[in-house]
């Protein structure tokens, strides 16, 4: 066993349990552990063998300067085991390595050995997992593999550093050209003074460059922010390298620790990133401005350096890595070499831009297509903002309602401290437009009832954002559902999703068009309704009495149903998800349907996906037009096929839209028993009908219900006499168009017919007009 050599035997027992566990593994040597009293920490220097080929381990160390066997210090504070050992290397370890955390103090080099926290490393793979990555990272380290190309670059670590540049990273490394520059552009900055140390937050926002004028500095201006802050207005000088004398680019392709603490080692790190001759200048005339200005103590002014890499730099489209610095200017103090000058080694942090939520949401950016919103309610608002905080959100909402106190039970934000929306009535399409600007993703509200527009303009082109690949409706309201599915508006339209929540919140609903809005959203809902009456748990939860009188509600201002904001983000979650997927990778060429339901305990969400293939049109649009389902067309086909020679028919299920004047057909009934079959005519029998009819009626809770029937007939016709006589007779009994449908072998034709009673005030004994069409 290897000796673990200690000064005294107070070593807590998590520590010697640690102890033991290192000296275990193979890749250790010998482990000296020392307890210090004063500071109640146990310091173990841990040796480890590195994995050198033999011509370096006969020399004792690589070529990047890793020895066979390396002293590493372990210290366990009296936080350990909840936190981690502090891992030190050897003070002369080669900082030129990747993964070296920065050093203020000059101390040991620390290793980064995880990209998230050592803390939860511990937590999970405990000290042996913790070892192995150490060990793993000086065997890399010997080999100058710690930069792995297919990964991409390996920015200079800058953990810890308390001064941040905040900008937009897609708009900092598009900056350089190819002959070199150095810009000039105006930012802002807030300080903040605690126990005598100062610290800056400086703000670059997108800005055209400004010239170093006379003037310039005569322009920073700051005010105080409580007792130990300001804030003001400052600039950054922004350089990047140009090219070679052959032509090539300036590559700096030699990895760097951030060492800079003065004007001179940031003029050297400026050279060694070919930027040099760009910055200096710059540096000179900004030296010049402020000679003779009596600046306040420490006026901040950003330096950033772009430096262009072999390869992608990690986690980034781009090979230019963004080195930024602060230096605090004073009247009088040179900016050149062998002034002295204090530089500060800042963070950068990106600005919230649509492109860095994309990628904080895995995307690649693909097919980056706007989309318009109808309807601004609670899942509206919820599917904009999940999308939004993925940077894909609505470029264009429409909502003619305001905000109520009660939206946000469920809202997709949260309301404003100063109650100002339970004392104005703010229009939901500029609250949501307004409370979505801080993710920058312009967004055109609509104080609009897209209903009456539609039916007005018979287009809502207007209001669709420009290019929208699709508009989502999340109403609910079929009044918009048959808005969007007029001729007209349809016609100049994109295609449109419908998502919503049906019953009491425990079923979703999402329908796609399909391509020229076949099948439309009117044509999807209706096969939703058939899906779900034929499913009896979907049925039991979207049709029962307690759903439907919630959604009928008790007054113009009630809240339409009890629903959690979980539930319906359970709902909203994945419904986003597929929106933006369809985003990504384009629509289908069919409608589809998806089903979701949530069981009662609410952690069980289940989705069902429907294909759902474009409508038969019968009809030609001067007046009724018929949309059927291909499925009853098949229907219809075998049950002619079953008796060749032979009038056939049946009951045709479906709605009727009296605002279009369109019947959609989702399902056929068998005829009744004793219905009458012959060459030259069809008798529709009553045999069980009424039983059929109500379960129909009562189990979609009136959603769906029979439009009529349809027969056959053996030669290509028109409806015949006895057809037109049968169809006035058929409709005294329902109060809606009653439509027959004819196949014939040349394709479908229909006929509808409708009985009007006008009732008059008529005096005792008259009879009422029986009017017929």
């Amino acid at each position: 066993m290897k000796p673990v050599t200690t000064a005294t035997h107070d070593i807590p027992v998590p520590v010697r349990r640690a102890l033991r566990l290192i000296e275990a593994h193979p890749s250790v040597e010998r482990v000296t552990a020392d307890r210090v009293e004063d500071g109640d920490v146990t310091v173990a220097i841990v040796e480890i063998r590195t994995e050198l080929p033999n011509a370096w381990r006969a020399a004792g160390r690589s070529p990047s300067g890793v020895r066979a066997v390396e002293p590493v210090m372990f210290a366990f504070t009296a936080g350990y085991p909840l936190g981690p050992p502090r891992i030190r290397l050897r003070a002369d370890f080669n900082r030129g390595h990747p993964h070296i955390q920065p050093s203020r103090d000059g101390g040991p080099p620390e290793p980064c050995l995880v990209a998230g926290s050592p803390r939860e490393v511990l937590r999970v793979r405990g000290m042996g997992g913790l070892l192995e990555q150490l060990v793993d990272w000086l065997d890399k380290a010997a080999m100058a593999q710690l930069i792995d190309p297919q990964n991409g670059w390996e920015p200079v670590r800058r953990d810890g550093i308390d001064d941040v540049i905040v900008a937009d990273a897609t708009w900092l490394t598009n900056l350089p050209t190819r002959d070199g520059g150095c810009s000039v552009f105006p930012a802002w900055y807030f300080a903040s003074r605690r126990a005598n140390v100062v610290t800056y937050r400086i703000g670059l926002p997108q800005a055209s460059p400004v010239p170093l004028g006379p003037k310039f500095a005569a322009e920073w201006r700051y005010s105080p922010v409580g007792d130990q802050g300001w804030t003001g207005n400052t600039h950054a000088l922004v350089a990047w390298s140009g090219k070679l004398p052959t032509g090539w680019p300036f590559v700096a392709d030699r990895y760097l620790p951030e060492t800079v603490t003065t004007i001179d080692e940031l003029l050297i790190r400026a050279d060694e990133l070919g930027c040099r001759e760009f910055l200096e200048p710059k540096l000179g005339i900004l030296q010049s401005r402020i000679a003779a200005s009596k600046l306040r103590d420490g006026q901040p002014v950003a330096v950033l350096m772009l430096a262009r890499r072999p390869f992608d730099v990690i986690g980034t489209a781009s090979a230019i890595e963004i080195c930024p610095y602060v230096v605090e200017l004073r009247g009088g103090e040179a900016l050149t070499s062998g002034s002295g000058l204090v530089v500060r080694t800042a963070m950068h942090r990106a600005e919230i831009s649509p492109e860095l939520l994309r990628r904080a949401a895995g995307d690649d950016g693909m097919a980056l297509l706007p989309w318009t919103l109808i309807g601004c309610g609670s899942l509206g608002s919820k599917l904009a903002v999940y999308l939004a905080r993925s940077g894909r959100g609505p470029a264009a909402v429409i909502d003619d309602g305001s905000m109520q106190p009660h939206n946000f039970a469920r809202y997709g934000t949260l309301p404003s401290e100063n109650k100002v929306e339970s004392f104005w009535s703010i229009p939901k399409a500029y609250y949501l437009a307004d409370a979505l600007a801080p993710l920058k993703q312009p967004i055109v509200p609509h104080d609009v009832d897209i209903v009456a527009h539609a039916f007005g303009e018979k287009s809502i082109a207007s209001l669709v954002a420009p290019n929208s690949f699709v508009v989502v409706n999340t109403t609910g309201s079929a009044s918009v559902r048959e808005a969007l599915a007029m001729a007209g508006v349809a016609a100049n339209r994109p295609r449109s999703i419908e998502a919503c929540m049906l019953g009491i919140g425990s079923v979703g609903l999402m329908a796609v068009e399909g391509p020229g809005a076949n099948p439309s959203a009117t044509d999807l809902m209706c096969e939703a309704y058939r899906l779900i009456h034929a499913d009896q748990g979907l049925r039991r939860e979207v049709f029962n009495t307690h759903a439907e009188a919630i959604a009928i509600g008790q007054g113009c201002s009630a809240m339409t149903m009890p629903l959690s904001d979980g539930r319906l983000s359970s709902f909203a979650a994945p419904m986003s998800e597929h929106i933006r997927r369809l985003q990504r990778e384009g629509l289908k060429d069919l409608g589809e349907i998806l089903l979701g339901s949530l069981a009662s305990d609410g952690l069980d969400l289940h989705w069902q996906r429907t294909e759902i293939r474009p409508r038969i049109i019968v009809g030609d649009g001067n007046g009724s037009v018929v949309r059927l389902s291909p499925e009853v067309d098949e229907t219809i086909r075998r049950e002619i096929a079953a008796r060749p020679g032979s009038e056939t028919g049946g009951i045709i299920v479906g709605r009727y839209s009296d605002v279009a004047d369109v019947f959609h057909v989702v399902a056929a009934m068998p005829a009744p028993p004793d219905s009458k079959f012959s060459r030259d005519e069809f008798v529709l029998g009553t045999e069980g009908l009424r039983p059929m009819l109500e379960d129909l009626i009562e189990g979609s809770g009136g959603a769906l219900y029979a439009l009529g029937t349809w027969h056959n007939h053996l030669v290509p016709s028109g409806p015949s006499g006895t057809d037109i006589g049968t169809a006035a007779l058929l409709s005294i009994s329902q109060y809606f168009p009653l439509l027959m449908l004819i196949h014939t072998p040349r394709g479908y034709v229909h006929l509808t017919a409708e009985a009007f009673s006008v009732r008059s005030k008529a005096a005792p004994g008259e009879a009422n007009d029986e009017k017929s069409s």
